[in-house]
This record gives structure tokens, C-alpha cells and sequence, in this order.
């Protein structure tokens, strides 16, 4: 998994509804309890893609990376809870459009901390896949998720779909060990990104059987300082949640959901270099905004007062949360132009430069990486209500209500 989560500030279920036929919904509302700090979540946004960056991590102390989710003044983690099985068995997941297993820890898992495990005896509906296959998602830091596969009944509020592929682990990897709220992963890409082999998404299937009029899932993720509530729509996307048009951009591949990244101002201004090549992947898993290097120095030199530490990465002044005004960086996707506050990349407290240091200095939504695309995480997303649309194979987004 990516943040994020997500990477954590989190969220979970408190209820679901079904509106009509064609429009399922879950709420979530904000959880409260320590969450990964800045660093520490680009630590496992680079693990999911296996990138790498100038900032020296060194091995991850989970345990010494957290901080109280009162200290945040952006930043929520979304998770809602599901149920598998005849009866349901529940779990608090990571809704992720950045990968496209669904999987949760089973009873063969002897180091999954607290968590629930699904026990396959326990449901009167699971299927075992034929020939006891495993699956594996391995990670830049070496740790990894390993189980078998299996298919049984999905709840999700008051929808269930029969018959779906999932991943029972039976290893996880530290992050999900030490994360008493977050106890496996949705993911909502396109199945050629799927490990277990799984042919369709669940949101396809769902469409294929008439619940939903649309194979379409749609985010609304809310501000940790109102409150932190969001919402995810299968089917029809949610009109209360976003203001004007929807525009969407086609995706590149069918793989992740990637767009083309035209362009990228600060203030009006063009930062140089952006290649025409350049793809962005939406990424509802991952906290941050991710660039490459060249980016993220750029729009960094056009914030005053930002510098880079090799522990920490880029960080920021805090006070432009309340002087940042309507400074603006723009991201270009499909032609169409797509603007955040400047105010809203700024994230928790970071430690001091030096003793003499009197300017409080926090943690930048903008990290860096040594990668050929862009990841645009929860950072970028609260702005946007956001759009997957798997029979357009394009991306939407359109202003969110806050």
C-alpha cells in the first residue's frame, strides 16, 4: 500500500445507504489516534512504487513516526469498514484506486498484530481457489505481503456482491502490522494491475449485475479541520459533494489511473521542464503529491522560505496556512487546468533547523522522487471531488464542497 495512507490520519465507516439502484454510498468520518508523520508516509509511498529519493530514510521506525491527529491540520487518512463472508466478518480498508487487489489478513497470519483475521471456516459461502495459489506484493524496503486466494461474498453497507476474488495474507508487511485501524486494502485500479489475477474490478461486476448504472467510483475526502467526513459513490457520482462540471481526462493506459500531465504554475508562472511526456497518477492511497526532482525544487524556489533537509525533505513555513492568500499552484491534466491552494500543502510542525531557529517550519505536502511520473495523493484530492470511471477509462474531477 501506498499513505494514504493511506499513510496516518484516518477515517472509517460510520454507515451506508442505498440511495436508489444506480447510486450506492458509504460514508466515513474521521478517526482519532496517531498517524504517520510526513516523512514516514513518503517512506511508503515510495515502497508501493518502488521508487527512490534523495532523502535518506534509513530503516523505518513506525513506532517513533507517528503523531496525534490533533496536531494536523490538513490531513485525514480514509478507510471505511466492509464485510466478507456468510455472515459478514468486518474490516476497516484502505479504499485505494492505486492498486487493484482487494485483500485482508486470515487466520493463517501469525504476525498481524491485532487486527481481525478472516476465517475462511467461519464463512458458509468461501470458495477456495483451486490448487491452494499464492500471491505476493513485494516493496522497495524488502517487506512485502504474501497469502492465497480465495472468493466469497462482499457487504458493503447494504449491497453485497457474490463470488469475489480476494487475497487472504498470511504475511503483511510492518506498516499494516503496527496500524491498529487500517487492516487490509480495496483496490479500485484496473484489474491488469491485479496480483491475484482478478479479471474485472468489483465496480464493473457490480455494474454487470445491475446494482449500479454506471462502473464508476467516486471520492469526496473531507478536511481533517471540518470535521474529516467524506464519502465514496459507486455508480453515479454524488452531485451534493462537488460544484460546476466534471471534466474528464481519458487515461493513458489502463493500468493505474494516469493522465497526462500538460503543465504545472505557481502563481501564474510556469515552472520549467515539464515534459510533454510526463504522466500523473491519481492516487486516493497516497498522502502526498509526489514529483520528480526537478518539480518539486521549482515549485519549492517559488515558495519563500522553504528549504530541504536530507532527513526530512521539503519543508515549509507554517505560517503561510493563514498568509498564503490565494496563491495557487496549477496542475494542467488533459488540457483542463486544475488549481490547489499553496496553503493547502502545508502539513504538520517539523523540528526546528537549529536552536536559533525562531520561524516555525512544517512538513510540505510536495515530496520528491526519482520517478518518470507524478502521484497525485489525498493532498491534492481534498480540492477535487474525484471520479473513476472504468467504462470511460478516464479520470473526472470537479471542485469539491467544503
Amino acid at each position: 500500500m501506498k499513505s494514504s495512507l493511506f499513510a496516518i490520519a484516518a477515517c472509517m465507516l460510520l454507515g451506508s445507504h442505498l440511495a436508489q439502484a444506480d447510486d450506492f454510498r458509504i460514508n466515513l468520518a474521521q478517526k482519532q489516534g496517531p498517524v504517520l508523520n510526513t516523512p514516514a508516509r513518503l517512506a511508503k509511498a515510495l515502497n508501493k512504487y518502488n521508487l527512490t529519493s534523495r532523502i535518506s530514510h534509513g530503516r523505518l521506525n513506525m513506532a517513533s513516526s507517528t503523531i496525534e491527529l490533533d496536531s494536523v491540520h490538513v490531513d485525514v487518512e480514509y478507510v471505511g469498514t466492509i464485510g466478507i463472508g456468510t455472515p459478514a466478518q468486518e474490516f476497516n480498508m484502505d479504499f485505494d484506486t492505486g492498486s487493484s487487489d482487494i485483500w485482508v489478513p486470515s487466520t493463517d497470519c501469525s504476525r498481524c498484530g491485532n487486527h481481525p483475521l478472516f476465517d475462511p471456516d467461519d464463512s458458509s459461502t468461501f470458495e477456495k481457489q483451486p490448487g491452494n495459489e499464492t500471491w505476493s506484493l513485494r516493496y522497495g524496503d524488502g517487506s512485502g505481503v504474501v497469502g492465497t486466494i480465495g472468493y466469497d461474498t462482499f457487504h458493503l453497507g447494504d449491497l453485497s456482491e457474490s463470488h469475489e476474488i480476494f487475497g487472504l495474507a498470511r504475511t503483511v508487511s510492518m506498516d499494516f502490522a503496527v496500524d491498529p485501524k487500517l487492516d487490509g486494502l480495496f483496490g479500485l485500479g484496473f484489474p491488469s494491475l491485479s496480483v491475484i489475477g482478478a479479471k474485472k474490478s468489483i465496480v464493473e461486476s457490480m455494474k454487470e449485475a445491475g446494482k449500479i448504472s454506471e462502473a464508476s467510483v467516486s471520492f469526496y475526502l473531507g478536511r481533517a479541520r471540518n470535521g474529516g467526513k467524506g464519502e465514496i459513490a459507486f455508480g453515479k457520482p454524488n452531485p451534493e459533494y462537488y460544484q460546476g462540471e466534471i471534466k474528464y481526462i481519458p487515461v493513458d493506459k489502463p493500468k493505474y489511473w494516469q493522465v497526462p500531465l500538460e503543465d504545472v504554475k505557481v502563481d501564474g508562472v510556469s515552472i520549467n521542464g515539464v515534459s510533454s511526456s510526463l504522466d500523473a497518477i491519481v492516487d486516493t492511497g497516497t498522502t502526498l503529491i509526489i514529483l520528480p526532482s526537478d518539480y518539486s525544487k521549482a515549485i519549492h524556489a517559488a515558495i519563500p522560505g522553504s528549504n530541504f533537509n536530507s532527513m526530512h525533505g521539503w519543508r515549509v513555513p507554517c505560517k503561510l496556512r493563514e498568509e498564503a492568500g490565494d496563491k495557487e499552484i496549477v496542475f494542467t491534466l488533459g488540457g483542463h487546468d486544475f488549481p490547489m491552494k499553496v496553503a493547502d500543502i502545508v502539513r504538520e510542525r517539523a523540528a526546528p533547523k537549529s536552536e536559533d531557529d525562531q520561524e516555525k517550519m512544517c512538513f510540505s505536502g510536495i515530496a520528491e522522487a526519482n520517478a518518470p511520473f507524478v502521484i497525485l495523493g489525498d493532498t491534492f484530492l481534498r480540492t477535487y471531488y474525484s471520479v473513476y470511471d472504468f467504462d470511460r477509462k478516464a479520470v473526472g474531477l470537479a471542485l469539491a464542497k467544503h
